[in-house]
């Protein structure tokens, strides 16, 4: 009988064992859960510092890098830009099933879905609807869904983010958006009259002549709008003289530059201007618009170089585009992003100064110092979705191939960058603030 007591006894505390485990293990999978809500939260409110709360992750791990880049790597002094990204973050969820989290000991993981606002819809709806894009976003209510995996560690009794996937695919949304003002223009229909094209019989003088400047391609409308263009173009760096100057002391580089970009006869007046925090720069090109007599900016490129560990930019032109490319990181992480803009007939019905298409590449280093060991990763976009290197390499070669001259260039180019032909074209001079503006005056004194 006392044997048989010992093992009921023995038994008993076998079951009360199991009951505590399946217990421990409800409870980290609560604890789990929660985790996982306060980071889809710290997503949706695109707070870095509360996603780096919720991980054990080293600064020099892929998934941290990724997240910095995306909720700590853009700094929009236009709250445009800021509202319209908001917008999307909020849309963030992340699905996964509780019973699906995996406890062993002191580590976990679980498949998980992202869910976020589908920006190709998006970019759609402002080619197709010609929209700007904050109207674009907030009348898209289509998301797409991105598998990924999350891994935990349990440090000092908390469970910690150690590994996340898939982020810089969740965050592929930054860096589509255009300024306020940017709106596609549709092809005009050949068979009605565009009643926004005013009658030059309407406005021309009739005792002006057309004149042709010497170098250029064609003619303008009227026989002093050179001397007007020249003058606007005063005005305008008058306006962002601080801003230039910030540019010049900062980035040691002259940010003034003058030039027909689109061969009608009268130049161009493109400069770099800080954005007022001393950390970002944008690229500004003005164009003189003969019978509306005046300068209006045709294209803003944000943060084209900052202050950052890498940072670069290459501003060129071909046959029949002005392309834009800028480079930021860190040697780690290194993006480099390259805006096309249409200057002659592009497909697709765009139109001059139309950004018509996006490309970037991803360089993303990774080491491991157990078996020190240093992995390289390359990743290639066009429009803001994924695509090969065999798409994105003969793309910027084209550009390259075709370029006509080098507007501005600050970057360190390699043998490995498909823009390397570069080395070879032509360079437009650039100029100081004061130099330029000197220059002008000249012109029409």
């Amino acid at each position: 009988m006392r044997f048989k007591k010992i093992i009921a006894s023995a038994l008993c505390v076998s079951v009360l064992a199991g009951l505590a485990g399946c217990d421990t293990t409800k409870k980290d999978r609560e604890a789990i859960s929660k985790v996982i809500d306060e980071c889809a939260e710290a997503f949706r409110n695109d707070d870095f510092e509360a996603f780096a709360d919720l991980t054990n992750m080293k600064k020099k791990d892929k998934a941290y890098k990724q997240a910095e880049n995306a909720m700590g790597g853009f700094d929009f002094s236009d709250e445009y830009y800021t509202d319209c990204y908001d917008l999307i973050f909020d849309t963030i969820e992340i699905h996964y099933d509780t019973d699906d989290i995996k406890v062993d000991g002191k580590k976990a993981s679980v498949a998980v879905k992202y869910e976020v606002m589908d920006w190709d819809e998006v970019v759609n709806k402002v080619y197709d609807l010609y929209i700007p894009y904050e109207d674009a976003i907030k009348n898209t209510d289509e998301t797409k869904t991105i598998k990924a995996k999350m891994e935990f560690e349990l440090e000092d009794g908390e469970w910690k983010i150690s590994d996340i996937t898939k982020i810089d695919e969740l965050f592929a949304f930054k860096g589509i958006v255009n300024p306020p003002d940017y709106i596609p223009t549709p092809a005009p229909d050949p068979t009605e009259t565009d009643p926004a094209v005013t009658e030059p019989t309407d406005t021309q003088p009739t005792d002006t002549q057309p004149v042709s400047p010497s170098g250029t391609s064609e003619t303008t409308a009227f026989a002093d709008s050179y001397e007007k263009a020249i003058a606007a173009y005063i005005l305008i760096l008058e306006q962002y003289r601080d801003d230039i100057y910030t540019v010049e002391s900062t980035h040691t580089i002259d940010p003034v530059g003058l030039y027909d970009i689109d061969g009608n006869g009268l130049p161009e007046l493109f400069f770099i201007s800080d954005d007022g925090n001393g950390y970002s720069s944008t690229f500004h090109v003005f164009e003189y618009k003969e019978y509306a007599g005046e300068a209006i900016e045709v294209i803003t490129s944000p943060e084209i170089v900052t202050t950052g560990q890498v940072s670069g930019f290459m501003v060129y032109l071909t046959d029949k585009e002005l392309i834009i490319t800028y480079e930021y990181g860190e040697t780690f992480f290194l993006h480099v992003s390259t805006d096309v803009y249409a200057i002659g007939e592009r497909d697709g019905g765009y139109h001059k100064w139309d950004l018509c298409e996006s490309y970037a590449r991803e360089t993303v280093v990774d080491y491991d110092p157990a078996s020190d060991e240093q992995t390289v990763e390359k990743l290639y976009y066009h429009n803001a979705l994924s695509c090969t290197e065999d798409i994105y390499m003969p793309a910027m070669k084209n550009f390259t191939e075709r370029t006509v001259i080098q507007l501005a260039r600050k970057f360190v180019l390699n043998s490995n960058d498909p823009e390397y032909g570069l080395m070879s074209k032509p360079t437009n001079q650039r100029f100081s603030y004061s130099t330029m503006h000197d220059y002008l005056e000249s012109l029409i004194a």
